[in-house]
């Protein structure tokens, strides 16, 4: 193996993996919103659905010809398959360099093709507005006459530019032009092209489709942590007394606004002039703010650990599966990976994003009655007071408010449901086996 590739043998049926590196002048690793240009030079980064557009354009089209070839190479070192070695694709859902496969691309073909969905479903419906929108679904004759009129606008207004790029990038690879004519609107293209597309949600965070591909699979749900996350993170000298034993009993409020979004005046700096603010609660309510800033090395620009409060601490870096089960409302930009993480332990939400897919990820979380959705990627302080006080509730018999009730009761759901790992291992198995079967009558 050369220094660009890696095998990693697992202990599950005696499965590999072979990760390849991708050659691309389009490195995102590490980036926040501040280092893309999300528009025009000189002008202010877009939002909503031109901000999406023009990601769908410079992020993810224009890359289709390096993870092409990428996958070429990796299919390659893996030689050819055959009846007692399938080679199944697995990508993760936006990852479009992998649908020329399906469309009569030359090179080196898998077995079969399957998709991860790691964001909120993105397909076209008549049940739903378009995914960009933020609205909320509507699958009354009435909804489904404006989602449909809606969706076409998307399609050849909108998205136009980004569906040209895209056919342009399939012709790029090789994709005959007999074929670019039957290529489907690129946002279905990544449900409706891999043999397989398993979304990790829950049925109740998602919005139903009547017109959903049969290749999509809903697995329940984020896989768990990863046990190296929790291992090497040091907990701070705080937590403890804090966090675990807690034994004034506060309410923590708990703020992150991901590995992307690093401007803090968007949530953090809000969020600490919120324990300020006169309206916060009555005075027997005690409440513990504890802040994120998403990675490691991060830190505040503020002039010293005395200017904030004393029930507000803030770290670098804590992983979401140590500090959510403890939370009682958690204010996020609205990633979905944040979102995931908060179902599976039970949190409600506050969801502040207008973003990549976030106004769509905030969008299911109202719908689902986990959150509050602010609708604005920069809330006020007044704005999240608000929003903290609906979330929280004041319920003097001590029941849970709404928000809290509604986030156990998904959360439930997402463990009746099992590993979601397994959905991802049952379409492996059937696609092999269909496979198998496929070559044995062939050879009959």
């Amino acid at each position: 193996m050369s220094r660009d590739t890696a095998t990693i043998t697992t202990s599950h049926r005696g499965t590999s993996m072979l990760i390849v590196r991708l050659f691309s002048p389009l490195d995102f690793l590490q980036t926040d919103t501040s280092d893309l240009q999300l528009g025009p030079p000189g002008k202010p980064h877009l939002q909503g659905p031109a901000c999406f557009s023009h990601d769908l354009v410079h992020i993810f089209c224009r890359s289709v010809p390096s993870q092409y070839a990428a996958i070429q190479r990796a299919l390659a070192l893996l030689g050819a398959p055959d009846r007692d070695k399938p080679i199944i694709l697995m990508t993760e859902s936006l990852n479009f360099g992998a649908l020329p496969l399906t469309l009569g691309a030359p090179g080196l073909k898998p077995t079969a093709f399957i998709a991860i969905g790691l964001n909120p479903i993105l397909l076209t419906s008549k049940d739903h507005p378009p995914f960009g929108s933020g609205m909320l679904p509507d699958n009354s004759p009435e909804g489904r006459e404006r989602n449909t009129a809606a969706n076409q606008i998307q399609q050849t207004v909108t998205f136009a530019k980004a569906q040209e790029e895209f056919l342009a990038a399939l012709s790029a690879v090789g994709v005959p032009a007999k074929n670019l004519s039957k290529v489907p609107f690129l946002l279905d293209s990544l449900y409706s092209l891999p043999d397989r597309f398993v979304q990790m949600c829950t049925p109740n965070v998602e919005y139903p489709r009547s017109d959903a591909p049969k290749t999509l699979r809903l697995a329940g749900g984020y896989p768990g942590q990863n046990s190296s996350t929790k291992n090497n993170w040091i907990k701070p000298d705080w937590w403890e007394d804090q966090i675990i034993t807690n034994s004034d009993k506060k309410k923590v409020i708990f703020v992150c606004q991901g590995t992307v979004a690093m401007d803090f005046n968007q949530l953090v700096l809000p969020s600490i002039a919120m324990l300020d603010h006169p309206g916060l609660f009555s005075s027997d309510q005690k409440i513990l703010l504890v802040i994120s800033l998403g990675r490691p090395g991060m830190s505040l620009p503020l002039e010293g650990p005395s200017s904030l409060p004393n029930n507000c601490f803030v770290e670098s870096y804590i992983p979401y599966d140590e500090i959510l089960p403890h939370v009682d409302v958690f204010i996020t930009t609205g990633g979905y990976g944040s979102f995931q993480r908060a179902l599976l332990h039970g949190t409600p939400l506050i969801m502040a994003g207008m973003t990549e897919e976030k106004p769509e990820s905030a969008a299911r979380a109202e719908w689902a009655g986990v959150a509050v959705n602010l609708r604005t990627g920069y809330p006020s302080v007044e704005m999240l007071l608000d929003a903290v006080k609906e979330v929280l509730g004041n319920h003097s018999d001590g029941s849970r408010s709404r928000y809290k009730r509604r986030a156990v009761e998904i959360r439930e759901e997402i463990l009746r449901g099992g590993d979601p790992v397994e959905v991802v291992v049952e379409c492996l198995e059937e696609l092999a086996a269909a496979a198998a079967g496929k070559t044995a009558g062939e050879g009959v």
